[in-house]
């Protein structure tokens, strides 16, 4: 059995945007550009799992380079 929660794409886009292109975290530029559209790829993180029941808002959220995204989630 799955769980799936729906993801608002109003707060990936704000969030994104909000970054400007910039790991919120390492503060570096985005490792490369993404095909479909050129966009910086950053991916969105909610700090508060929606599983645990976070929020699917802009506060709860951060647009994260894929290294820091793993190391959000795998790290010590």
């Amino acid at each position: 059995i799955s769980v799936v929660y729906k993801r608002s794409a109003a707060v990936v886009e704000a969030t994104l945007r909000r970054a400007k292109g910039v790991c919120e975290l390492c503060k570096q530029p985005a490792p490369f550009k993404r095909k479909s559209n050129g966009s910086p790829y950053l991916e969105v993180h909610h700090w508060i799992a929606l599983s645990d029941g976070g929020s699917d808002t802009l506060d709860n959220t951060a647009a994260l380079c894929p290294n820091c995204h793993r190391e959000v989630h795998h790290g010590e």
